[in-house]
């Protein structure tokens, strides 16, 4: 079931492929230290215009894949015009429903997603169906007590506990914060 009015609005991409963003995360070098590889299989879920997406299609290179994600048609059309190589997947999809393979994923990466999906309990089940047994998935969010004006409204905005809870209810025999930032906070289970 969506909930639009969470939803980031698609024609304000600009936003979230801007210098200042591109600076403040370094995708690259973030993905990178976050452990992501040649040959893995990703998806980048709420993949928007590929600020994610194309750095970690540099990262898993030709041997792997990455599924870009996204329930709005605008943002994937952005992301093609970025001419994304070969091993890049794009998907258009209503969330909480991922329609991917069960067990497939690596590494199923959820960047400033989590908050705009209802019901988030049904996102954690399908994160975890979709993910293979020693895989991960990484949740990066908005905290509802970070320091920044920006971002979602504060209170559409889930405490990390909410969402440790959703991902070990799923079944993730881990699930814990690893970070956590002035704005925002780094999710790992597996």
């Amino acid at each position: 079931m969506a909930d639009h009015e969470r939803r980031f609005d698609p024609s304000r991409y600009h936003v979230l492929v801007n210098p200042q963003r591109q600076a403040r995360w370094d995708p690259p070098r973030f993905l990178r230290d976050l452990g992501v590889k040649a040959g893995q299989v990703v998806l980048d879920l709420g993949c928007g215009p590929g600020f994610w997406t194309l750095p970690l299609a540099e990262l898993v290179g030709s041997t792997g894949e990455v599924w870009a994600l996204d329930v709005s048609p605008e943002m994937l059309a952005v992301l093609q015009a970025h001419h994304p190589p070969a091993h890049v997947r794009a998907v258009q999809a209503e969330l909480p429903d991922v329609p991917l393979a069960d067990a497939r994923m690596d590494l199923v990466w959820v960047a400033f997603v989590f908050h705009e999906v209802e019901p988030p309990r049904r996102l954690a089940e399908e994160l975890r169906r979709v993910t293979r047994p020693g895989g991960r998935v990484l949740v990066l969010d908005w905290r509802p007590d970070g320091e920044s004006s920006g971002g979602p409204p504060r209170s559409h905005r889930l405490w990390p506990d909410q969402v440790v809870g959703w991902l070990r209810e799923a079944g993730f025999a881990q699930a814990e914060p690893i970070r956590e930032y002035a704005d925002d906070y780094l999710i790992l289970a597996r």
